[in-house]
């Protein structure tokens, strides 16, 4: 089948002062943002292990130090007697997954781990909704559920920057 160049219309000349388009087959020229974009892409991904890493690692010494303001929620949350030990041991565990995130070593095996950690925290509004939610109305959050839901994010940042393919 052929076609003929009556169907074909003819090309038109631009209006005066239009921008012309850049020919058939060829890339337009990236601005200024796009030819950005892949570096600060890059520095992002750093910052966000980096950011990611710190959170951990404070948290974890907070509890260590036995100055976190969420030792008491772990603590009632948990589904057993913890002893002394528990949130001390739960710190180190985190300065420990802080460290190992920061470092980008193993990220194949850290991302389950991490994953897992946080999706325990998620517990609070399993177990004792009453403390996440206002007037049992799970759009309603405390403070405390506010605390928790955030590690969306965190567990959103963890999944980034542990399957990021390495440059």
């Amino acid at each position: 089948m052929t076609v003929s160049s009556q169907v074909i219309p003819a090309p038109t000349a631009p209006a005066p002062g239009a921008a012309t388009p850049p020919p058939a087959g060829s890339l337009a020229p990236l601005g200024r943002f796009d030819r950005l974009a892949p570096r600060l892409h890059r520095y992002g991904l750093v910052m966000l292990r980096a950011g990611l890493g710190v959170v951990f690692v404070w948290f974890g010494v907070l509890k260590v130090i036995g100055l976190s303001p969420a030792a008491a929620l772990v603590v009632d949350v948990l589904p057993f007697t913890a002893g002394d030990w528990f949130v001390p041991a739960l710190g180190w565990a985190e300065v420990a997954l802080g460290l190992w995130l920061t470092s980008g070593r193993t990220r194949a095996l850290a991302m389950p781990v991490l994953t897992a950690h946080l999706c325990g925290t998620f517990a609070v509004l399993v177990l004792t909704p009453s403390v996440a939610f206002s007037h049992s109305n799970p759009l309603l959050l405390t403070l405390v559920g506010e605390f928790v839901v955030k590690n969306v994010v965190l567990l959103a940042g963890v999944v980034v920057v542990t399957t990021h393919p390495r440059p």
